[in-house]
């Protein structure tokens, strides 16, 4: 399809939605409801017809779309309530991460390879320090990005299956997400906590994150949660590497606390752990995806 066209560009968009009206009568499990789901948020995007198609088209397109959507919806709680579901399961997949196969999601930018030695000593020399070596290997492999292991936890042998509604309930307290942006921060946005806070964070002088934090100023935020959790390097200590700490801003009883901590990135990185298998609604997911898919 030559997203340039207009008329291309509608003939594509009508044939996907009337495929995936299609789709949804015929599909038999949540599974496929969700796969039909997810193309046409996919196709649909990429196709980006508010960019090519005049508005009368694209408001005519996207009612349909609308309506696909609604038939989607309708037909996923219909197979939901009609077929006897198995019980709620979440697995935790017991093996780390590997360098190599930490990243999800589209391949890695075209000449990144390259351009990854420059930029990791840029952002070193604007902050005046030295990223851990596994973070680097990370960074040299995609400028940040999403990635399914971001749970981990401080419970020894903390169990890794949790079945039925009361135990998949509890899991959280055993396994928590500790990369709250659920993936890396691209280098070239990497900047201290003090920097950050200094402007969004309004509390007065006692309860300011600077307060909380008297070194503020030497944390370096990898991951975040909009402005409320803050996985952190922090070289405030005078370790040779950074240690790793959870910054919670929402504390109600201070204005902020470490809610985890590791010694240096290497230990952070091989405790990560990832969503092996969750069965919620009968449908069976790893993480957001749902088993099956291509992806």
């Amino acid at each position: 399809m030559d997203r340039t066209d207009p008329s291309a560009v509608a003939e594509h968009l009508g044939r996907l939605i009337d495929d995936v009206a299609a789709g949804a009568d015929a599909a038999r499990t949540g599974g496929d409801i969700l796969r039909l789901r997810d193309r046409l948020n996919r196709e649909w995007d990429a196709a980006q017809p508010g960019a090519h198609l005049s508005d009368e088209t694209y408001t005519a397109l996207r009612l349909r779309c609308g309506a696909a959507h609604d038939r989607l919806t309708e037909r996923f709680v219909s197979i939901r309530d009609l077929t006897p579901q198995p019980e709620p399961l979440l697995e935790i997949d017991p093996e780390p991460p590997t360098v190599e196969a930490f990243f999800e999601g589209a391949a890695p930018v075209a000449g990144w390879a390259v351009e990854s030695e420059a930029a990791i000593r840029a952002v070193e020399t604007r902050l005046g320090l030295s990223l851990p070596a596994t973070l680097q290997a990370l960074y040299r492999l995609r400028n940040g990005g999403p990635t399914d292991f971001f749970l981990a936890t401080d419970i020894p042998d903390a169990p890794l299956r949790f079945a039925g509604d009361e135990a998949v309930g509890e899991a959280s307290e055993f396994w928590r997400t500790v990369l709250p942006g659920f993936g890396l921060t691209a280098l070239d946005r990497l900047e201290t906590l003090g920097a950050i806070s200094d402007g969004i964070d309004f509390g007065g002088e006692d309860e300011s994150w600077r307060a909380a934090l008297p070194g503020i100023d030497r944390m370096i935020p990898i991951s975040n949660h909009g402005s409320d959790l803050w996985l952190c390097l922090d070289y405030a200590d005078a370790a040779p590497e950074p240690s790793v700490v959870l910054f919670d801003a929402t504390s109600l009883e201070r204005p902020g606390t470490i809610a985890f901590r590791r010694p240096d990135f290497s230990t952070f990185f091989a405790g990560l752990r990832r969503h092996g298998i969750t069965v919620e609604d009968g449908v069976a997911m790893r993480g957001l995806r749902v088993l099956g898919e291509d992806a």
